[in-house]
């Protein structure tokens, strides 16, 4: 029953809400794996990308599932945790809500909670959140896993 709740949900959004570009184009294709490509700082031109950056990480995004998981290579250690995802969209935006099932180091927020929004910027774009409260910037690229 969960996975048809689920499904009619993705349905109903790949139906409605999407009136620009973007075409509901992050519905498309399963597992999504979407890379850190660029960080800036809360000073310009602060931005680093690749391996000058401070850390490497990417999401996997099941959308059948609703579930994600992110990994966080620092200093050679890599750092995993996983949760669930809903598209959001509005006439402003579209975004993906993670929600992860207990606090961790690799929230990326503003609020203290366990939830990570990403913008969606494009087809292959997703923007962080954490920049506003004076965490990086984050860009994130959608590979072909």
């Amino acid at each position: 029953m969960k996975n048809l709740l689920f499904a009619s949900a993705i349905l109903l959004f790949s139906f409605s809400s999407c009136s620009d570009e973007l075409d509901c184009c992050v519905l498309e294709g399963n597992p999504q794996k979407w890379e850190l490509v660029e960080m800036t700082g809360s000073f310009s031109p602060s931005i680093t990308t690749g391996n000058d950056m401070d850390w490497q990480e990417y999401y996997i995004l099941n959308t059948n599932t609703g579930k994600f998981t992110k990994s966080r290579t620092r200093e050679g250690v890599e750092t995993s945790a996983s949760g669930t995802f809903v598209f959001n969209s509005t006439e402003e935006e579209h975004s993906i809500k993670l929600t992860y099932p207990s606090d961790n180091e690799l929230i990326a927020n503003c609020t203290g909670d366990l939830t990570e929004v990403l913008i969606i910027e494009s087809e292959n774009t997703l923007k962080g959140t954490w920049a506003p409260c004076d965490g990086p910037g984050l860009k994130y690229q959608r590979t072909n896993n």
